[in-house]
């Protein structure tokens, strides 16, 4: 069986949509890597006007290490209300949100969004722009538990796009969209399953959507956003500060790297030991940042898989 996932570009006519870039915090060869690869028209920008874009915000970012040294450690993390705790207490019970965060200790809390340090290197606009429309303020408990906390995936756009002798295709609007892993199933555990014989075991192929909330990887005085940057970013814009949020606490450097991404862990002097690592809030300094016009995607994850059955001589 393999499993492979990637994005495939849509080309209808209004196809597009903007990204906004974070740069001089992260590497110059992602960025330019990122302009060429989804940029329309980015193979053919000029190579010499992006560095030299990308070069004046990373001396705004050099700038910030020492105006800012150590505006990331200690965010604000505040209580939840009784009506958040309560939907908190009956979110942990589920059984996949037990198998996503069985690694290392959780806690819950309203976490304050400026101080939230960042991996990911640019933000899908109309992501943002679409929360910001339909939300309204003040944004109530229940709806603000449902937006970062959910009990359920979003699973709007999600289709079969092909099913053929062993190759399936399915394909979704969002990126949180991913092959979930296989397991061996009793077949007296699935109801109304039939097929032409007597079948001993069945193998389970799972698509669909990750627990998709809003979560942070904390370790020592900082935490970083590990999942829910669109989220917490159409918050912020509607004046919210603190977010309830799901605390993965590592106590020892090892479990960052069960937590949270191989960015956060591979590249660990940026988040965790720079006087001033990259911000949520710096998605809206225009010094840091630049949009660029890209194609929209679809998420389109591939499964497939093989039989082969050979006939071995016992030798006693």
């Amino acid at each position: 069986m393999t499993s492979n996932s990637g994005s495939t570009q849509t080309t209808p006519s209004g196809a597009h949509d903007e990204e906004l870039c974070l740069m001089g915090v992260t590497r110059l060869a992602d960025f330019l890597d990122f302009v060429r690869k989804r940029a329309v028209g980015g193979p053919d920008m000029d190579k010499g006007e992006l560095v030299a874009i990308w070069r004046d915000a990373s001396k705004v970012f050099d700038g910030l290490q020492t105006t800012e040294a150590g505006v990331a450690d200690k965010p604000d993390v505040r209580p939840l209300t009784p009506f958040l705790q309560a939907h908190v207490d009956e979110l942990v019970t589920l059984p996949h949100f037990q198998a996503s965060f069985q690694s290392v200790p959780v806690a819950f809390g309203m976490v304050e969004l400026d101080k939230l340090v960042v991996y990911q290197q640019h933000i899908t606009q109309s992501s943002v722009q679409k929360m910001t429309r339909t939300l309204q303020t003040p944004i109530t408990e229940d709806v603000l538990a449902g937006l970062c906390l959910p009990l359920t995936a979003d699973t709007t756009g999600f289709h079969v796009t092909l099913e053929d002798d062993g190759r399936f295709i399915f394909s979704s609007g969002s990126h949180d969209a991913r092959f979930l892993g296989a397991q061996v199933i009793n077949p007296a555990d699935i109801k109304g399953f039939a097929v032409s014989g007597h079948p001993q075991t069945v193998i389970a192929l799972s698509v669909g959507f990750t627990t998709n909330i809003l979560n942070v990887v904390r370790y020592g005085p900082r935490m970083v956003l590990n999942n829910g940057y669109h989220r917490a970013m159409a918050l912020r814009q509607l004046g919210v500060t603190h977010a309830p949020c799901l605390i993965q606490v590592c106590s020892h450097w090892e479990e960052v790297g069960l937590a949270g991404s191989n960015e956060i862990y591979e590249n660990s002097t940026v988040y965790f030991s720079a006087a001033r690592p990259p911000l949520l809030r710096d998605y809206t300094n225009g010094l840091l940042t630049k949009s660029f016009t890209t194609w929209r995607t679809n998420k389109e994850i591939r499964v497939s898989y093989e039989v082969d059955t050979a006939h071995l001589a016992q030798k006693t």
